[in-house]
């Protein structure tokens, strides 16, 4: 039975996690509560994880960097592949801290690696307590990575050395075609997240000029991009196990691995496919992070997620590539979504428990039971965090508002001739927080009419016990606690009252118009009541989106005013979107279809800003003109008794919520520009 093996599987995770610990019990329940309180500005957390990391390395006696912390054992043994990719990392370190011991850990490591070369020239696979001998392609060429980035800080002549020998090692041992199939993995078959081995070859190969190492690079670039799907740009062959390349799948970690050597390929070698190919997959997950408010950690051909936990690891690696992206040709909704991927990794970081091994580390999987590196806090977690942290300060150091253009003019629907019949009936569909339908109603009813009716949603109350573990989960059981001291009247401050969720937004305050309050945006109560008076238009007012079987109690059409000029500018926050990217200003009336905002568009009209001093100031010049844009439309439409021939919608691009990061860039920009 389910609850049986659900049984055994919690007993498992507390007997192999310790956590009977307290630190370790500290952890796992970090999962279940408070979240959203422990984000830190980012130099906090980037100081905790290098010291971390500092602590992986003084854990050896050797100067690698143990592999990982893992709560059944401890610290293990230095790991050759990430101590090797680990020194730029350090390297940066030293620069951002303005501390030169993170120079001195680099050189311990680089000594470390010089050891245990071998004589073909490779590096060994795995830990260095699991193996000293056999050598394997994937590791040497992550290590090469960091063996350059040593040569280049001091002209060391003996690392160089190390350097070229192991690249000549990886090359003698690369196929005609480009693939590489012996000391692979878990000797598996071949896997085009080598991507990120072949990369740092082709690197080296740029430094040295040697136009061998480049060509090798590129041969295996052609390799991969064979095994792009043109479709969904979903790259095969990108899992860790055949079982994983069967199903089409791959963790979030090698997804990025491939994405990333297929870029700086492309780039060292200007091949223009293999860009296009690590952009297209580079959008398709930062659009499953946006859809699903945080990523995966295993996706399939079609980028939907295939596991209940996400893998930090990924999360690290997707907003370097999501910064480089953005570098190479600017794109703030790359930096948005990298920073939402840090945030996610930001709030798995635990920073005030006394345990050394996991202060300041980054788990494998979130939750931490999760099973990439189930239980375990990687070293090459922190590194890519650590990375990603200090490209999102300068990606948003470099980023810049422009200045605001004259607005666009004004576009109405052009009609056909008078109808005889009565007007339609026009009712108004409102989410309960909706601030639009007093400012709506009150600007139709300047012009001489008003709604037939006004449908205002409500979202039902999940049970208690859901609601509970929501406020455990988000806020601590100390939230809880306290809320139910409040209820009880035990916690409640004098002359204050319980809050009770709800708001009046969305109720005009006419007594004379039709209010109908209903359920849930899609229940059948709400469905019921909108049949119930017969719409000819229904007009949303920050409803949400709604499914086919509302748009079909219109007679005639749903229409929604829009905060942007669309096809250019759908979705979330396209306001803002557009002033921080310098598209057109303005809104738009559309009519509703089962899409977001891909409806017939019956009206656009720009909008002048530039006076508008922040956020807050360019929504309400912008929520003006809607709902004025939307009055003369409906004033239009109901003179003509009907709309207008309608052509379907170009292309566009749909946005998400900007992060507050992005947010304060603009803020800042707008004042600046207004002042």
């Amino acid at each position: 039975m389910s609850w049986v093996k659900n049984s055994k599987s919690a007993a498992r995770v507390v007997l192999d996690g310790r956590l009977w610990k307290r630190s370790h019990a500290a952890l796992a329940l970090r999962f279940w509560h408070a979240r959203e309180r422990r984000l830190f500005d980012d130099d906090v957390h980037l100081t905790a994880a290098a010291a971390w990391l500092a602590r992986a390395q003084d854990s050896t006696n050797d100067g690698g960097f143990a592999g990982r912390y893992s709560l059944k054992t401890g610290w293990t043994s230095s790991y050759p592949e990430t101590t090797g990719y680990l020194v730029p990392t350090l390297l940066s370190l030293r620069t951002a801290l303005n501390d030169d011991s993170w120079r001195d850990r680099a050189k311990r490591a680089i000594q470390f690696l010089l050891k245990v070369q071998l004589p073909s020239g490779a590096f060994p696979g795995m830990e260095i307590a699991q193996n000293k001998t056999e050598p394997s392609i994937f590791n040497t060429g992550q290590i090469i990575c960091g063996l350059r980035a040593w040569m280049l800080e001091t002209g060391d002549s003996a690392v160089e050395s190390a350097a070229r020998r192991a690249a000549d090692w990886v090359v003698s041992q690369q196929d005609a075609d480009g693939a590489w199939r012996r000391f692979l993995y878990l000797d598996s078959m071949p896997y085009t997240y080598m991507t990120h081995g072949a990369c740092w070859i082709a690197e080296l190969g740029q430094t040295l000029g040697n136009d061998a190492y480049i060509e090798s690079g590129a041969r295996h670039l052609r390799w991969a991009l064979g095994h792009v799907d043109q479709d969904t740009g979903w790259i095969d062959g990108c899992g860790f196990y055949p079982e994983d390349h069967a199903a089409r799948r791959g963790m979030t970690h090698t997804i990025a691995y491939t994405i990333w050597g297929t870029l700086l390929l492309a780039r060292i070698t200007g091949d223009r496919e293999g860009l296009a190919a690590a952009r297209h997959a580079a959008f398709a997950i930062a659009r499953r992070l946006e859809l699903s408010r945080w990523l995966p950690g295993m996706l399939d051909s079609q980028w939907r997620g295939q596991a209940p936990y996400a893998c930090l690891t990924g999360n690290a690696q997707m907003a370097l590539i999501w910064f480089a992206l953005n570098e190479i040709e600017p794109d703030a909704t790359l930096i948005s979504a990298a920073c939402k991927a840090l945030d996610l990794i930001k709030r798995a970081q635990q920073l005030d428990v006394a345990n050394t091994g996991i202060r300041g580390g980054v788990p494998g999987s979130d939750p931490i039971w999760g099973e990439y590196l189930r239980l375990a806090l990687p070293n090459w977690a922190p590194k890519f965090f650590i990375d990603a942290l200090l490209a999102k300060r300068a990606a948003l150091s470099a980023l810049r508002v422009p200045l605001q253009t004259v607005a666009t003019a004004q576009s109405l629907p052009r009609l056909p001739g008078r109808s005889a019949g009565p007007p339609p009936r026009v009712v108004v569909l409102a989410g309960e927080r909706s601030h639009k339908v007093a400012q709506f109603v009150s600007a139709l009813e300047a012009r001489g009419w008003k709604p037939d009716a006004v449908l205002i949603t409500s979202e039902p109350e999940a049970p208690a016990v859901q609601r509970a573990l929501a406020v455990v989960r988000q806020r601590g059981i100390g939230s809880l606690l306290g809320g139910v001291l409040r209820r009880s009247g035990l916690g409640l401050p004098v002359g204050a009252a319980p809050d009770n969720g709800h708001t009046d937004a969305a109720s005009p305050r006419h007594s004379h118009l039709p209010i109908i309050r209903t359920g849930s945006r899609e229940s059948a109560e709400t469905l019921d009541a909108l049949r119930a008076v017969m719409p000819d238009l229904l007009v949303l007012a920050g409803v949400g989106i709604v499914r086919r079987p509302i748009l079909n109690t219109a007679r005639i059409a749903t229409l929604n005013a829009h905060m942007g000029i669309l096809p250019g500018a759908r979705g979330m926050n396209v306001g803002e979107w557009s002033r921080l990217l310098g598209l057109p200003m303005g809104c738009t009336v559309h009519v509703v279809d089962e899409g977001v905002d891909t409806g017939p568009i019956l009206a656009t009209v720009g909008v002048d800003v530039r006076c508008a001093r922040d956020i807050a100031s360019l929504r309400h010049l912008l929520d003006e003109a809607q709902v004025k844009l939307l009055a003369d439309v409906l004033d239009q439409v109901r003179v003509m008794g009907g709309l207008p021939v309608l052509e379907r919608q170009g292309e566009g691009r749909q946005f998400f919520t900007m992060h507050p990061a992005l947010r304060s860039v603009l803020e800042d920009g707008m004042r600046t520009q207004a002042s």
